[in-house]
């Protein structure tokens, strides 16, 4: 069986994560990662794992008759039995272009809570009308897709993203009194790192021993930067980068955090969690079905800093043997219910119904 898998771009980022997991998967079946955009970082970890890459380097605004030309070109040469799209211009592109050229099994991804127009609604409830299924990772994205774009029960699949289970590096844990907080993010508005830097700011003032570190790159990095000097946090808040390995810097921390406004399945989250790092995350996409609160982590209201400062406040004051098993407690949850063999197994029930 030939699978195609279309993303808009194989950089990095949480669709790109999902498709390196992926990629490290081994088995009969010709697996082909494609970018309407242009490959990176992804790109390069992929064909590393031993799979075929294609970018087109291609426009993909939506809409872009010339890529969706191009894509019907490419898969009436590759005649693919599935098309598996991921991504707003991946799924409007991939899904019209793989209906023209005949592909026998089609399925789209929606990965987040989406901001469309009522327009963008409407083009959406009728591409996923010709998509044979749709795909969401958590509960909100399936309610968002039923309510939002129309798409029937029998057309939905819930299948969460794949986390893969690395023997974990030894890291020297300081043992000074310096309590170190991380985010893995990349650094969009939607994100809402601006509230963690507020936060940081107030703990300070309160004479917390704190350090806030961030990994990731993205357009909010210099006002991100801006902010922090303006906070007069500079000594307390570390600009790390993007990083491929991000698992050393989660074992070397004590809490992490992800304060986002709207998310679909966090896989920095589950590495996190998988890290036994104690976790704090907002009330957004599979949040709730990954963390009981109090019990393997923490749940926030979105865009609350009182609640996020009272939260952090109360762990800063907790007993570390108890915060430690909140932390083996997540690292449990993440093992029993998001392996990538439980994913593939999810995915080929669905590849296989029409081969």
């Amino acid at each position: 069986m030939k699978i195609i898998r279309l993303t808009t771009a194989l950089d990095f980022g949480g669709i790109e994560k999902r498709l390196i997991n992926i990629s490290t998967h081994n088995d009969d079946n010709q697996w082909l990662f494609c970018a309407l955009g242009k490959g990176g970082n992804a790109e390069t970890t992929i064909i590393n794992n031993g799979k075929k890459v294609v970018c087109f380097d291609s426009d993909f605004k939506i809409p872009s008759f010339n890529t969706i030309y191009k894509l019907v070109q490419f898969f009436k040469l590759e005649k693919p039995n599935v098309v598996h799209t991921s991504g707003a211009e991946a799924n409007f592109h991939g899904i019209l272009a793989a209906r023209i050229a005949g592909v026998p099994l089609i399925i789209g991804e929606e990965v987040g809570i989406p901001k469309q127009s009522k327009i963008a609604k409407i083009i959406f409830l009728l591409i996923y009308k010709i998509a044979d299924y749709i795909v969401g990772n958590s509960n909100e994205v399936i309610s968002y897709l039923k309510l939002q774009n129309r798409v029937t029960d029998s057309k939905l699949l819930k299948i969460p993203n794949p986390v893969i289970f690395p023997s974990l590096p030894k890291v020297k844990i300081s043992e000074d009194s310096l309590f170190r907080i991380i985010s893995v993010s990349r650094l969009e508005k939607v994100k809402n790192i601006d509230s963690i830097l507020r936060i940081v700011s107030k703990l300070k003032q309160q004479n917390w021993n704190i350090h806030y570190s961030i990994l990731g790159e993205g357009k909010e990095l210099n006002h991100l930067k801006n902010l922090t000097k303006d906070l007069n946090i500079e000594d307390s808040v570390t600009f790390l980068g993007f990083q491929n390995n991000p698992y050393p810097y989660l074992l070397m921390s004590d809490l992490y955090l992800l304060t986002s406004f709207t998310e679909g399945f966090s896989n920095s989250l589950a590495e996190a969690m998988y890290c036994e790092l104690p976790c704090i995350t907002t009330k957004v996409g599979a949040a709730e079905e990954m963390i009981k609160n109090n019990e393997n982590g923490w749940i926030v209201n979105v865009n609350d800093d009182d609640d996020l400062f009272q939260t952090i406040e109360s762990i800063l004051k907790m007993e570390k043997t108890k915060r430690l098993a909140i932390g083996k407690k997540a690292k449990t949850t993440i093992i029993e219910n998001y392996s990538l063999q439980n994913h593939i197994d999810l995915l080929m029930n669905v590849y296989l119904s029409k081969v």
